[in-house]
């Protein structure tokens, strides 16, 4: 037999693979030098002057090979170059050298040594090179049909053996080196060809040759019987992402010992990082009249940076799991596996999979090379979790959900959440890097998605909760939180993202605090939700504090813009408004949103009692539409701590509120009767348009806050009651100090000549929250240039026009945005 013979052939479109396969090591690869003299030419006398000025001029012939010994640990791959012409083989090269690579990544050099040749030399075979170091060493020629020839190889004084093949443009060679064990076998004093059977891992090698999406495999060894066998094989390849799947199995021919065995090849010759790799795994098993079924699975040491593992509701557990054809059938398969950064998990498109996947700490851990949990195929795949959690990852992070369904069984059955990351880890760690995007979440009591900590400031950073559907859940729709401590610095989240998200239908219930919430973000710094529709929520609350569409509490530089909230109930409690920021909030921003027809108010600010100070809190370019139908205003303020709020500024907003018998006293700017609240509450430019018997203002005796440059209409009474008296024209409440800005009269008493009040209609998920056309500015409007100027005033307004300067039009409309000649500070 010659053992470095091998071969590929196509039949129709498939590719047939042929493996020819070779006793395992206990019988060696014989030489085949063919009939040689005993020359003996040394470097000196080959390798002349001359010869190293042309070296550069040769064309070399690459080898790549796999290697092995009796000795396990002592496999790994081979590299050689030599020069192609006859002439050059015979001379030599001084710098020629075979390469040995070990599995555990040492490397072992081998120089030429001595070269043999056959009388004549007239072809490449007859020319032998030998290559000699002090651990290795190895014979060298071609036969007649120029395939490499690899003898007489030795590792550390072990007998070992080399099979290789040529490299060349069209013909990529990846060596590929590993393990195989019998998962079945029981120790026994009887062997198998010479083997004893038992659960040892032995050594496989194998050649990976792939050019334009073909593969042939030579296999040096992989089970002990398979001496001199042929196994043709099938291929079936498919492509995901940078990598390419590619399924073997018993070939058409058979084996003389009855193998039958599955494998998966999965390569990239480009990938990611711009390098090639292989990885090859799968199982076997042979039958035999003394011994029954010998099972066994094969896995290569060499592989891709990650493996994708497939889900399929054809799968088999005990495939390999690596390619669409060998897919896993199970969830629980997938809890057994610690999963490595830059693995991908991929669920068949439109099919369902029953049960619930967990990772922690062993598992991703990598930010910049995440996994990913996701489907494959057409369609969104669906995990039916059951009463328990659909994802959850416990203390890592590093982790990326997009395109699936997570149903629970029923908000009022199930148990948990549907994606849910937590981390209890001491020592305030910041777990980095969490995306939960285009996916579908619903049938959970607790929480639709949340970012979860409990343990001083340990928590998560970076991240993205992005295009997602949640609903139909009873307590939160999207929520983070940590160890909440009025006496605490810092936060246990930073860098939170909400984006494009829709959330109906959180229904609530009686806890003992307030649920049905929307979005509700606390205990994180540098956050943002924007672009969120949350609506038809809130109706089994039994609390007041909540519940509100989109709010933050216990939150530090955050921003909530271009959403909309509609439909909000209150239940049998209180609350149940559009947005809020809430206890303990500093740097927050509310702007480019849009507040309708909710039981609580539109857009509040307040304090609750122990929550952190409350400070530098903007509310701008906002509109209000009948919000308030059971309690608070269009804009609501409250303070439940003593001298712990301050620095509230509301301006540029347009608040349209027709009074309900439901909240008789309703306001378009109100203040409910607590703690002070006198600490620099600023009203600026923005357009109280009251109906029905709606106050426009409604401030309580002991409190303060200064309004300039507001238009204030009411189609019914004009009424403002502020600390204890009512006011009924703009005049007379000049005399309280308000509507005095720099020792001129603002603000305006009039309609303001929006184009349709009280009928913007619901926008929807997905539109244009500037599709709002009811509260545009008529071009004879008196808000026009009416306004105060204020710097810091924001490049836009509600509708997207550009802001250049200062603004001084009132409302969320900015018609004129003519660049103005002087500022007034905001802060």
């Amino acid at each position: 037999m010659n053992p470095a013979t091998y071969s590929s052939v196509s039949f129709g479109t498939g590719t047939i693979l042929k493996y020819v396969c070779f006793l395992m090591f206990m019988a060696l690869f014989s030489a085949c030098s063919g009939d040689t003299d005993d020359l003996e030419i040394t470097e000196e006398e080959v390798i002349n002057e001359n010869n190293l000025a042309q070296k550069e001029d040769r064309k070399l012939s690459k080898f790549k090979g796999i290697f092995a010994t009796n000795n396990t640990k002592y496999r790994g791959t081979f590299f050689l170059e030599v020069p192609k012409n006859i002439e050059d083989i015979f001379a030599g090269d001084p710098e020629a050298i075979g390469t040995l690579t070990l599995s555990t990544g040492e490397n072992f050099d081998a120089e030429v040594s001595q070269i043999k040749q056959s009388e004549g030399i007239t072809k490449n075979s007859d020319v032998l090179v030998q290559f000699d170091s002090e651990d290795f060493s190895f014979n060298f020629t071609v036969d007649e049909n120029n395939q490499p020839v690899i003898s007489d190889v030795v590792f550390k004084n072990q007998d070992g053996s080399i099979v290789a093949s040529e490299e060349t443009n069209s013909n990529t060679v990846t060596p590929v080196t590993g393990t195989y064990k019998c998962t079945n076998c029981q120790d026994q004093d009887s062997p198998l060809n010479g083997i004893i059977l038992n659960n040892q891992e032995r050594t496989f090698n194998m050649l990976l040759t792939t050019a334009d999406g073909t593969t042939s495999i030579d296999i040096q060894a992989l089970v002990v019987s398979l001496q001199e066998t042929e196994v043709i094989s099938q291929q079936k390849c498919t492509t995901n992402s940078d990598y390419t799947f590619c399924s073997y199995g018993s070939g058409i021919n058979g084996t003389n010992d009855n193998l039958v065995w599955s494998g998966v090849h999965r390569y990239t010759s480009t990938g990611a990082n711009g390098s090639s790799c292989a990885t090859l795994a799968g199982n076997f098993a042979l039958q035999y009249e003394n011994f029954g079924s010998i099972e066994g699975e094969f896995k290569s040491d060499s592989s891709c940076p990650n493996k994708t593992y497939f889900i399929s509701s054809t799968g088999v557990d005990s495939n390999t799991g690596l390619s669409p054809d060998d897919a896993w059938k199970s969830i629980e398969k997938l809890n057994e596996i610690q999963f490595q950064p830059g693995d991908q998990i991929l669920f068949k498109g439109g099919e369902e999979f029953s049960g619930n996947l967990n990772l922690d700490s062993e598992d991703a851990n990598n930010s910049a090379n995440p996994v990913l949990i996701s489907s494959y195929g057409e369609g969104r795949a669906k995990i039916k979790a059951g009463n328990d959690t659909g994802i959850y990852a416990y203390n890592t992070s590093g982790i990326k959900i997009d395109n699936l369904i997570i149903e629970g069984s029923g908000m009022h059955t199930n148990n948990s959440s549907g994606i849910s990351f937590y981390n209890d880890l001491s020592g305030d760690v910041k777990l980095d890097y969490v995306e939960i995007t285009n996916s579908e979440v619903y049938g959970f009591k607790e929480f639709g998605i949340v970012i979860g900590a409990y343990n001083g400031n340990s928590g998560y950073t970076n991240v993205l909760i992005e295009n997602n559907k949640v609903h139909d859940c009873l307590d939160v729709g999207i929520s983070s939180y940590g160890e909440f401590s009025s006496s605490k610095t810092g936060y246990a989240h930073s860098n939170i993202t909400v984006r494009n998200c829709e959330v109906y239908n959180i229904e609530g219930y009686s806890k003992g605090k307030h649920s049905g919430n929307g979005i509700l973000l606390s205990d994180v710094q540098n956050s943002v939700i924007e672009h969120c529709t949350v609506y038809n929520s809130g109706s089994g609350n039994t609390s007041c504090g909540g519940p509100v569409g989109i709010w933050y509490w216990d939150a530090d530089q955050v921003t909530i813009q271009y959403s909309e909230v509609y439909n909000m109930s209150s239940g049998s409690g209180c609350d149940g408004g559009g947005f809020d920021l809430d206890g303990g909030v500093t740097n927050g921003v509310m702007q480019y949103n849009y507040s309708h027809d909710n039981d609580g108010a539109g857009f509040m600010a307040g304090q609750f009692t122990g929550s952190r100070p409350m400070k530098n809190i903007i509310i701008r370019y906002n509109i209000s539409e009948n919000d308030a139908a059971t309690n608070g205003g269009s804009v609501y303020l409250f303070n439940g701590n003593n001298g712990t709020m301050s620095d509230i500024y509301v301006y540029n907003n347009t608040l349209y509120l027709s009074e309900k018998s439901s909240n008789q006293g309703s306001a378009n700017i109100k203040y409910t009767p607590w703690k002070a609240l006198k600490n620099n509450m600023n009203f600026y430019n923005n357009i109280l348009f009251a109906s029905n018997g709606a106050d426009l203002i409604n401030i309580p005796e002991g409190y303060d806050g200064y309004f300039a440059g507001n238009l204030y209409y009411s189609s019914s009474d004009f009424s403002i009651k502020y600390k204890g008296l009512t006011y009924t024209s703009l005049e007379d409440f000049r005399s309280t100090g308000n509507e005095l800005h720099n020792g001129t009269d603002s603000g305006f008493e009039g309609d303001p000549l929006l184009n349709n009040p009280g009928n913007g209609e619901t926008i929807g998920y997905g539109n244009n929250i500037s599709n709002l056309n009811a509260y545009l500015l008529q071009s004879a409007s008196p808000a026009k240039n009416a306004g105060i100027e204020i710097s810091d005033s924001g490049s836009r307004d509600y509708f997207g026009n550009i802001i250049s300067g200062s603004s001084d039009d009132i409302g969320a409309h900015q018609a004129d945005t003519t660049i103005k000649s002087s500022e007034v500070a905001l802060k």
